[in-house]
């Protein structure tokens, strides 16, 4: 008989690809990861995995037992939801980024209690890296994560769905050459120092970011590297730099930045919902995708999330 917690290893070497990520993410040494995976080897009698230099993939056999252990820890998770009781209060627990849980969650979650009475659901800070995490090890139900439009999937372990097109804006200082324009094309800030919201220039804003100035023609100069839009703001309103910023964050815009869309070309980032398996038809969760999906329909129309038609006036 399988241990379950090694299929949980197991699913989470391959969807990130290395022990050592794996541990990571489990909170395990890389060690015990390597140890188990081992274990699960000898149960099965066959190799599961192929280890290099680069990393660790599936072999085909491997490929066929994650099948399954998406279909088993799918039915272990029901069972334990089926087995909690009739009487107990059924949780939903969603995992979002701050611009996301703050614009799209709140009227999605009002509406999901008042269609479910018996429901509570539950919010859980986490950037879209943590929340797949989470989600792969049963620890929430949803997460919502940003994906890059016309690339390869970030979680392919994972079902996604799309909720909003983020447009990103230039952020200038109230004082820029450029903020008394409409709009603004990147190629006249190349020559420009960039503030960019990640370090690792590995998550989906990030490549956005890079994608944009790339058709432009030119590699930005990043000098600063904040965690959150909100320092990256005040890092451009000190005329430290300049920058990209989604259409989320910029609805709580600085009154002294100036925000203008990009000319041509406009950047975006996708928001979707993320589940570890395509949700019950009628159940609580497919009733929450389909209300995440109208807020997204519902801000790609709504004016408080655009920059304002007239530019800031420059002092």
């Amino acid at each position: 008989m399988f241990d379950v917690r090694r299929l949980v290893v197991f699913r989470e070497v391959v969807r990130t690809g290395s022990l050592s990520a794996a541990a990571a993410a489990l909170s395990y040494t890389t060690s015990a990861v390597s140890q188990q995976i081992a274990a699960l080897e000898r149960e099965v009698g066959v190799a599961l995995l192929v280890r290099g230099p680069s990393g660790a993939r599936p072999t085909p056999a491997g490929r066929r037992l994650l099948e399954h252990t998406t279909t088993l820890l799918a039915a272990i998770e029901r069972a334990e939801r089926d087995l909690s009781g009739p009487d107990s209060t059924e949780t939903l627990r969603v995992a979002s980024f701050s611009t996301a849980a703050a614009a799209i969650l709140p009227a999605a979650l009002s509406q999901l209690r008042a269609a479910h009475p018996g429901l509570r659901p539950t919010l859980v800070g986490a950037d879209p890296d943590e929340g797949v995490a989470l989600l792969n090890r049963g620890e929430v139900d949803a997460a919502l994560v940003t994906e890059v439009p016309g690339e390869r999937p970030l979680y392919p372990g994972v079902v996604t769905v799309p909720v909003y097109d983020d447009e990103f804006y230039v952020v200038l200082p109230r004082r820029h050459r450029l903020a008394g324009h409409n709009e603004v094309a990147l190629a006249d800030l190349a020559g420009e120092d960039w503030v960019v919201s990640s370090a690792t220039g590995t998550c989906p804003d990030t490549k956005v970011f890079q994608n944009a100035c790339r058709s432009s023609g030119f590699t930005p100069s990043v000098t600063f590297r904040p965690e959150d839009y909100s320092t990256v703001q005040g890092l451009v309103a000190a005329n430290l730099g300049v920058s990209l910023v989604p259409s989320l964050a910029a609805a709580q815009a600085r009154n002294n930045v100036a925000l203008r869309r990009v000319a041509g070309p406009r950047p975006i980032r996708r928001i979707s919902m993320a589940t570890a398996e395509q949700p019950c038809r009628d159940s609580a969760l497919a009733t929450l995708v389909t209300l995440v999906q109208a807020v997204g329909v519902r801000l790609a129309n709504d004016a408080a999330y655009s920059v304002p038609a007239r530019p800031f006036s420059v002092a």
